[in-house]
């Protein structure tokens, strides 16, 4: 919805909302292209997720050489959390595009720090990423602490770093020019903290239930103990291999554990306080994360090709697991309900949508022509966050009592829903349909 408008319209209506705009201004242009079928919108995050393999795999050969190469596009094919993003209409695998330039930029400064165009390749990708979600900046923190601490090159001498160099910090300056633009919105975002009301703080265990997600899309607190507990730690194990065994100047390994870990770290820590955390801002990072992995099987393996068959086998079996909780998640289907109103629609019916994320989906897939409304009962939105997208369009409905049709479509979940029950009494109901946990009713009023 916020795609189709025009691109300063994204821009406005972006600044109501939670995010930065450059994700729906590409999808802008994308949609120009492909249309807004199902297939058209989602295809650029199926797009930015197949290109994350080959640009895996290159920053990986460049740093270690082509086995583990190999190894990390394996994982990252297959990992079922890259795999979720590249099928939604969200910037989570365009923004893990742009903090993997951003790595491999890295990666060329450390090799060449008199490369110039490398540092503008690092400026334009931090800057893009920081317009696409804002979680790219712990990303830039992973960078900067790797270069200021963590690399410690043969002969260190600390007025000698790339981190207190003048092109370092001139790219760093540009991205933060280049982002200067919105900053005024994103400090009336960060003012308004809407839209961060559903996130919980975070526990001791968070990390382990997020690593769970990464690898097999699933609670893993419903699994043995014993599993629930060991695996994220051999995460920090696979770390601690690949740092170890790194004897190169450049340390790379430092470097990757750093980008996989670090972001996530600080937001396990701010979120014990304030709450900001959910795995899904962290897409990024599981990339990384099957870097690190292949890595320590290379290392483990020491050229024993069945050692390294069976363990990278046990990865991928984790993963096909996951693939499949993916699919057998994908149970919401609006598009299935709304196609059954579509069918049944007569003329001069009401539409009614019974809550905020069900408009929106409704809305997408209605082909009646009518007007959907949202039922908004005492809780009106406020215009901004998700709702910014309805400000300005007389779509509210406070009471089902104002409705002035003799046939009412309510689109809403299943179960015993709030505004299930505030239907009047003079609302008889003819049939309803479900599918997922999607649902619409058919009401004749008398």
């Amino acid at each position: 919805m916020l795609a189709l408008r025009t691109p300063a319209e994204i821009w406005a209506g972006s600044a109501r909302d939670v995010h930065p705009p450059l994700y729906y201004e590409l999808l802008h242009f994308w949609m120009q292209l492909f249309g807004d079928s199902v297939l058209a919108v989602r295809s650029l995050s199926i797009l930015a997720g197949v290109l994350i393999i080959p640009l895996c795999f290159f920053i990986v050969k460049r740093m270690f050489g082509a086995k583990p190469a190999i190894l990390t596009s394996f994982f990252v094919a297959l990992s079922p959390f890259l795999i979720r993003y590249s099928i939604e209409a969200r910037m989570y695998g365009v923004l893990g595009i742009f903090t993997l330039l951003a790595l491999y930029a890295v990666v060329i400064i450390v090799h060449n720090p008199k490369n110039n165009w490398v540092y503008l390749l690092y400026a334009l990708s931090i800057a893009a990423g920081l317009y696409t979600h804002y979680f790219a900046a712990l990303a830039v923190i992973a960078f900067w602490l790797y270069l200021l601490v963590l690399q410690k090159p043969h002969n260190w001498k600390f007025n000698k770093t790339i981190f207190l160099s003048l092109r370092w910090w001139l790219a760093n300056l540009l991205a933060l020019i280049l982002f200067l633009p919105w900053l005024p919105n994103m400090i009336a975002q960060l003012r308004r903290a809407q839209g961060l009301g559903w996130l919980s703080k975070t526990t001791l265990w968070t990390y382990h239930d997020t690593i769970w997600q990464f690898f097999t899309f699933t609670d893993a607190r419903k699994i043995a103990s014993i599993l629930y507990l060991i695996f994220p730690i051999l995460i920090i194990v696979a770390v601690v291999i690949v740092i170890y065994n790194d004897k190169a100047k450049s340390k790379y390994s430092r470097l990757i554990a750093s980008y996989s870990l670090i972001p996530i770290a600080i937001a396990l820590l701010v979120s014990s306080y304030k709450p900001i955390f959910h795995e899904r801002y962290f897409a990024f990072t599981v990339a990384g994360i099957c870097m690190i992995l292949a890595v320590a099987i290379v290392d483990i393996s020491k050229k024993k090709t069945y050692i390294t068959a069976i363990l990278a086998s046990l990865v991928i079996l984790l993963e096909l697991v996951g693939i499949r909780n993916v699919y057998a998640q994908s149970s919401h289907r609006m598009d299935v309900v709304v196609e059954n109103l579509n069918k049944n629609f007569q003329q001069d019916d009401s539409i009614i949508a019974g809550e905020l994320y069900v408009y929106f989906d409704g809305s997408y897939y209605n082909r009646t022509g009518q007007k959907m409304l949202l039922y908004t009962g005492k809780n009106k939105p406020n215009g901004y966050g998700e709702s910014g997208l309805l400000y300005d369009k007389s779509v509210y409905l406070d009471s089902f009592d104002s409705v002035d049709s003799s046939r009412v479509w309510l689109i809403g979940k299943t179960n015993d829903q709030e505004y299930y029950k505030a239907i009047p009494d003079t609302w008889k109901l003819i049939e309803g349909y479900s599918a997922g946990y999607s649902e619409v009713r058919l009401y004749q009023v008398q």
